[in-house]
């Protein structure tokens, strides 16, 4: 019998991935144990609180201006120091002032759920890794991968920035795998309450799952399965709105007209209105194609058109792209997964996206290819891991990215190469009648 290394080193990769998941875990309990709390959670627990006490969730927009700017006058600090030592003392100030608890920009619901479920900084990071392993676990199944594609998601530390900042995205990523395929294959009902449930947290999620709708209908060639496909998405939606339309009617009116306001003036509680040599360092934060636009000058509503402009033409693109492919729910979900990315107004990571891009392209690609292809994103990991060394010695604030306020190439080259990746991977794998039957039988 011959010893069972594929077992054991599946085995060993999971404990290692659990083993970097948990030290994630350790660092958020050893910092409640010394009163330091998640930086992101905290904006969550105190609208949570706010509401418990019949108040307004949302800050006024002067104070939220008033937060973003105090970031920018600490980088400018750390920036004008004339040597390292001085540079380093400010940073020593800025960390024994406590991070700056950034505003409450999201519907009510998100802390609702904090007030209900008493949640502390380590319940959510316990929330956190879960979802974490579950996501990694669930695409890796999916895509039949083994546990060594998790150094990926190791390598690239933004899943650990975001356990130890307390920050929901990874319950929503998870919710879009999960969502997106239980809409696509499983019960309608719990597709439409992981949906309704993300929209109420993060609206912007919306442009994921039309887009994921959008590309499973342009991928069908049987008119009959399109028809299909059309009723049961129809049928998702409605179950969705209907539920976000009873919390909204669970709110009492104060709390709908406050949400209703912040809704109406979402970019002036951002720092998109002040002037651009003032944006940083949030502006070399948030890897979008809205800020790369507004640091080109234009005017955020202006830019705000844009972008969304911009995300309908990818979106095209990405249609066009897999008309009639028949291709299975990975490449559909790698695609919307691209285009939330590019489309959302903000966003401070591009958590997984080197395992799900690499995952996808990978088995289509030559000896050259993946040469290239990992190289390219190790070097993406290797910019993150200088921008955290050089926050360390208080080089500024760039936090895990090297982008600039004057050029946010993260989201002018990252993602567009990211698409034409799983572009070239569709064209090869549409060349493999085998691979096309097989993806048809699993999507009709």
């Amino acid at each position: 019998m011959r010893f069972p290394w594929r077992r054991l080193g599946t085995i060993v990769g999971w404990l290692i991935f659990g083993a970097w998941v948990g030290f994630g875990y350790n660092i958020v309990a050893q910092s409640g144990q010394q009163g330091v709390q998640t930086v992101d959670f905290q904006s969550y627990a105190l609208a949570a609180e706010r509401m418990q006490q019949q108040a307004n969730p949302y800050p006024e927009i002067s104070e939220a201006q008033a937060m973003w700017r105090s970031v920018h006058l600490w980088e400018q600090r750390m920036l004008n120091a004339p040597d390292p030592t001085a540079k380093l003392a400010v940073k020593a100030q800025y960390d024994q002032v406590g991070q700056i608890v950034g505003p409450y920009l999201y519907p009510p619901t998100l802390a609702s759920i904090v007030a209900g479920l008493q949640l502390s900084g380590l319940g959510m990071a316990t929330i956190l890794s879960i979802a974490t392993i579950i996501f990694v676990g669930f695409w890796l199944y999916l895509t039949n991968q083994s546990s060594a594609w998790t150094i990926w998601v190791i390598l690239s530390m933004e899943c650990l920035i975001g356990i130890v900042a307390g920050n929901i995205e990874f319950v929503l990523l998870l919710g879009s795998l999960v969502g997106g395929y239980w809409a696509l294959y499983h019960s309608r009902l719990a597709a439409a309450l992981i949906i309704a449930l993300m929209l109420l947290i993060k609206p912007f999620y919306a442009l994921f799952f039309v887009a994921l709708a959008l590309l499973a209908y342009c991928n069908l060639a049987d008119q009959a399965a399109r028809h299909a496909l059309i009723k049961r998405i129809a049928s998702i939606a409605a179950i969705a709105l209907g539920l976000i339309g009873l919390e909204i009617w669970r709110w009492d009116r104060a709390l709908r007209q406050e949400t209703f306001n912040y809704l109406t003036h979402t970019l002036e509680y951002q720092w998109f209105n002040f002037p651009a040599a003032e944006q940083s360092p949030m502006s070399m934060w948030n890897r979008t194609p809205l800020q790369g636009l507004i640091n080109l000058g234009i005017a955020p509503s202006v830019a705000q058109t844009l972008a969304f402009g911009l995300w309908l033409l990818v979106l095209g693109l990405s249609c066009w792209l897999v008309w009639r492919k028949q291709l299975g729910f990975t490449m559909l979900y790698g695609l919307s997964f691209i285009l939330l990315y590019w489309g959302r107004p903000v966003g401070w990571s591009f958590s997984f996206i080197e395992l799900i891009v690499l995952s996808l392209a990978w088995p289509w690609l030559k000896m050259w290819g993946k040469i290239s292809l990992g190289s390219a994103m190790l070097g993406l990991i290797g910019s993150r891991w200088i921008a955290l060394m050089l926050t360390a010695q208080a080089q500024g604030m760039p936090l895990n990215t090297l982008q600039t306020n004057t050029f946010a190439w993260e989201s002018w080259l990252v993602l567009p190469l990211c698409l034409g990746c799983l572009g070239y991977a569709i064209h090869q794998q549409s060349q493999q009648p085998s691979t096309l039957n097989k993806q048809q039988m699993v999507i009709n």
